[in-house]
């Protein structure tokens, strides 16, 4: 049987199935059996109704399929030696992209599929979106959100696949980078059910979570935002409509950077133009890389504590455009021209105070931004005083900066390589069990310090020293109540129903029996009381319906039979 066809000048012809092989481009990779049993038994019934497309091998006799791949496997299930099929003369190349645009025209084509099958046709170099929108019907942003599953890391690729991950909640998810998402699987979607789980969550309220937990508001940062508008990494440019802010970033690790730099060069430009000024941090709110990066510089840096003064701020100057009158405008202006008078004189007393050595000047490194600030130098606890340094104080002062660097670098290093350390198979050392005591000392109840060594007008909290050598000194009693305050401490956590609350009874029994079983007996009398009343009006009830149930069929016996006519006419 020959017909010709309209596909690349096809003729339709019937081709043994002994010489028909799968190509190596089929978009389509997954094969349901059950739905591929049930086309066979079509095909047994009806015969293939629609022919299958395939090409010539070079230098052999066998074809390759081009789209249609499921009717033949069918066919093969079914029993049949051949299957009517399209044979065309194409090159791999438009064979490749016929397949992909039948697959396409699948009706249970999956959203991976047709996001994969989409991106192929690009790749190509013959379409766009907008070409894409117009052969398929589809609008452009179909076209552009489909694409965008691609980004999925497996995982997620999989539970949409699966129909385990709604399209709505994909397109949010799939807007983030691969590190994200894979946090993301493993702290919120790895896990069917359970606290922490965003499974089954509604769309909005997963765009929500995730830019809450995994992005940083950019109003916070100083720097020039600008490239952030047009940055991918930006919410704003994740949705349609944003609601007038800077958005939030959810790259991280371009943000820190970013940030870092900015408080650098401005804490270079500050000293070049104060040369009065010191560069200052507080360890506990400082952007960390940046004190270290200026430190490389061979800047110096001094340590601050909470108690220096804000800087006088210069005002600000009135704008024209701001005002509605123009007598308005000038009557600001005269108070703005006063007020940069008292700031000059403000920051001309400041300079003579530093330069006598009552107080220093500090340009003060924060998390996002550098503030000027001073201190008085008795409060800071500085002996620098009206003698400045000498060279060889200032190389010995860097030198210890240095080597507190070094230490700092080391133990972040350490802490970041160690989680990959193969340590399972090592024996638990007496060093290890040491260090164990010591995170345990944090629930160290204040009534026992003196028991580790501690005297009793000491503070409810221990510092790493203290617990460095309370450890270095244990006694097999130290050791007991220490272990049992971090259990009591955990203990906190338990209520009625968990298994902490359970651990509780059992602690509680060994150390407290006689305490227990009167509390115990308490709250069971309690309850033997009420559950006695609940009990009696139970009784009432049934005794009540069983009344109504007696009545019910006396009146059924009772009751004199009609004949049928009135019966039939009652």
């Amino acid at each position: 049987m020959k017909t010709t066809g309209n596909k690349a000048a096809a003729s339709v012809t019937m081709v043994a199935l002994a010489n028909i092989q799968p190509s190596s481009y089929n978009p389509r990779k997954n094969f349901d059996e059950e739905k591929l049993n049930e086309l066979a038994e079509s095909i047994r019934q009806q015969g293939v109704i629609q022919p299958i497309g395939i090409r010539p091998i070079d230098g052999s006799e066998k074809f390759e399929i081009i789209f249609g791949e499921r009717r033949y496997r069918a066919s093969v299930i079914a029993g049949l030696s051949e299957i009517p099929a399209l044979v065309m003369n194409v090159s791999t190349a438009t064979a490749k992209e016929m397949a992909i645009t039948e697959n396409l025209q699948r009706k249970d084509i999956s959203p991976i599929e047709e996001a994969h099958a989409y991106q192929q046709l690009l790749d190509s170099g013959h379409h766009d979106t907008k070409s894409l929108a117009v052969q398929f019907g589809k609008n452009e942003t179909y076209i552009r959100t489909r694409l965008k599953f691609n980004n999925l890391i497996p995982e997620f690729a999989l539970m949409l696949e699966n129909d385990e991950l709604t399209i709505s909640a994909a397109s949010e998810i799939c807007r983030y980078s691969e590190s994200i998402q894979q946090d993301l699987y493993e702290k919120h979607f790895k896990n069917t059910a359970g606290y922490g789980t965003w499974r089954g969550m509604k769309a909005s309220e997963l765009a929500k979570n995730i830019e809450q937990h995994y992005t940083t508001d950019l109003m916070r940062f100083h720097f020039d935002k600008s490239k952030c508008l047009s940055c991918p990494h930006n919410t704003n440019n994740m949705e349609l409509f944003c609601d007038g802010s800077c958005g939030s970033c959810a790259n991280r690790s371009c943000l820190a950077e970013r940030n870092t730099d900015f408080i650098v060069k401005k804490a270079v430009q500050i000293l070049e133009t104060n040369p009065t000024f010191s560069l200052g941090y507080n360890e506990f709110n400082c952007d960390e890389t940046a004190v270290n990066r200026l430190a490389e510089l061979d800047y110096e840096l001094e340590k601050l504590s909470f108690s220096q003064k804000q800087y006088p701020q210069a005002p600000q100057q009135p704008q024209r455009e701001e005002y509605e009158t123009e007598e308005e405008f000038q009557q600001d202006i005269a108070r703005y021209d006063q007020a940069v008078e008292q700031y000059a004189e403000q920051c001309k007393e400041l300079v003579r105070k530093n330069e006598e050595g009552e107080i220093s000047l500090y340009a003060q490194i924060g998390h996002y931004d550098i503030t000027l600030c001073y201190t008085d130098v008795a409060k800071q606890g500085n002996t620098k005083n009206s003698e400045q340094l000498t060279e060889i104080q200032k190389l010995e002062k860097k030198d210890i900066r240095n080597k507190e660097i070094a230490h700092e670098k080391t133990v972040k290093d350490t802490k970041e390589q160690i989680l990959n350390a193969d340590i399972t198979e090592s024996k638990f050392g007496a060093d290890e069990d040491k260090m164990m005591y010591f995170f345990l000392l944090s629930s160290l109840r204040k009534e026992h310090f003196s028991i580790v060594g501690i005297e009793n007008d000491h503070s409810p909290y221990l510092t790493g020293e203290e617990k460095i050598q309370i450890i270095a000194n244990l006694t097999p009693k130290a050791k007991a109540v220490i272990r049992r305050d971090f259990l009591i401490e955990n203990f906190k956590t338990g209520y009625s129903d968990d298994a902490v609350a359970q651990l509780l009874i059992e602690f509680a029994k060994k150390h407290m029996p006689e305490e227990l079983a009167e509390i115990k007996n308490t709250y069971d009398t309690e309850y033997e009381k009420r559950h006695q009343r609940i009990e009696e009006k139970k009784a009432v009830i049934k005794e009540h319906k069983e009344g109504k149930t007696t009545k019910s069929k006396a009146d059924k016996v009772s009751k004199p039979k009609q004949p049928k006519e009135q019966e039939a006419a009652a």
